[in-house]
């Protein structure tokens, strides 16, 4: 007697191993060879296109200043496309896409040091297998009003909670380590999630522009933008500014409106939520705030009042006026 197998159950042996087989194939996918040449995008691109697991195509954001491996170029129609691995700040992974390039701004293999090297440098614990294998470096071209431009590396090691962004100087052809920022990262407080390079003085040197989270209680927590001058090999900060500060863990037992609303950020039983960009001002940019201090009293989901403001920070020579003094 011949037994039937239901017909569902073939097709689900059938997923099940088309599934095995995408995953076998995935993990036998050989790493990405050594880079052909890098990319040095001062203005940063709109086009980044990474492949998505639906075989659709998604759109990223390569931010300014950014420097990225290229592994390969093609022509397409008279136009030169490279595949490159660029940082994705959101997602704390490497993503490899294909974005549009002119061939003459290729620099050379031996233009910057690939991981390997700059994990050298860096020593323990980057110097372990598994370490290394699961770090990811974001690398960016920093100008100096005086002398090369520096490297500025975000190296990423998510399996260890851990991030730095590390200043590297050359010197005799060789890069090294100098001036260095450790973050600490998790689900509550990603270490930096936005990373730039502006000419904000127009003095020759560029700015080094990030966002980081924050969190200080359980209610209060949010996000810095926070904009650095490298001077003599280390990190100076010459702004800083939130663009979104909760802070619900106390209510103040009467609300008061202060002026200048820029005091307002940070109070008890506040939101605040602003953008920053930058507008030309003499031979740079200045940074301007624009957004609004919501005020909430306790047991109210929905603000009691608000106060919407913009406020420009000029350039005083060492650094912008503060947001809030």
């Amino acid at each position: 007697m011949k037994t039937r197998i239901p017909v569902a159950c073939v097709l689900l042996s059938i997923l099940v191993s088309v599934s095995a087989l995408a995953k076998e194939k995935e993990k036998k996918e050989p790493e990405p060879p050594a880079p052909i040449g890098w990319l040095y995008l001062p203005q940063g691109s709109e086009s980044l296109s990474v492949p998505e697991p639906d075989f659709q195509k998604a759109k990223r954001k390569i931010p300014r200043g950014v420097v990225v491996p290229v592994f390969k170029t093609k022509a397409k129609r008279g136009t030169t496309f490279a595949q490159v691995k660029a940082l994705n700040f959101e997602t704390g992974t490497a993503e490899m896409g294909w974005v549009q390039i002119k061939p003459a701004d290729m620099k050379p293999a031996e233009a910057y040091p690939v991981d390997s090297e700059l994990l050298k440098q860096l020593g323990p614990p980057y110097l372990d297998d598994f370490t290394a294998a699961h770090t990811d470096i974001a690398r960016y071209q920093v100008r100096q009003a005086q002398g090369s431009p520096a490297l500025l590396c975000y190296v990423l090691t998510t399996p260890l909670s851990m991030a730095r962004l590390v200043i590297f100087t050359s010197e005799n052809g060789k890069y090294l380590p100098g001036g260095t920022l450790n973050f600490v990262i998790g689900e509550m407080q990603p270490g930096i999630t936005a990373l730039e390079v502006r000419d904000l003085v127009g003095d020759g040197s560029d700015c080094v522009i990030s966002k980081e989270p924050f969190r200080e209680q359980a209610q209060t927590y949010g996000t810095n933008i926070v904009v650095r001058k490298i001077a003599v090999g280390n990190f100076q900060i010459v702004w800083k500014a939130p663009t979104e500060y909760h802070n619900l863990s106390e209510y103040s037992p009467k609300m008061q409106i202060l002026q200048p609303p820029e005091k307002n950020i940070g109070a008890s039983g506040t939101v605040t939520k602003g953008d920053v960009t930058y507008r030309a001002q003499g031979r740079g940019q200045e940074p301007v705030w624009k957004g609004k201090v919501d005020f909430f009293a306790f047991g109210r989901e929905k603000p009691v009042d608000s106060v919407s403001f913009e406020k420009a920070c000029a350039w005083d020579g060492k650094a912008f006026a503060p947001l809030k003094e």
